[in-house]
């Protein structure tokens, strides 16, 4: 099972740490919101670092 992290963005409070922290992962797209990159496989040290340092609380891993 592949776990890939997810932004819940109704909880987002825009404040960019997972942009600077793990550019390669997460964007933000044409409507000005945060999503996460799809890729083949997420640096799960990276992804963590993110979760750990969002004041939003809103990112997390999702199984798929």
């Amino acid at each position: 099972m592949m776990r890939v992290p997810a932004i819940d963005v109704g909880e987002c409070v825009d404040c960019e740490a997972c942009l600077d922290l793990c550019p390669t992962v997460f964007r933000r797209n044409d409507a000005g919101y945060i999503e996460v990159i799809e890729l083949p496989e997420y640096s799960e040290e990276e992804v963590e670092e993110a979760i750990k340092n969002c004041p939003g609380d809103c990112i997390a891993w999702e199984e798929l």
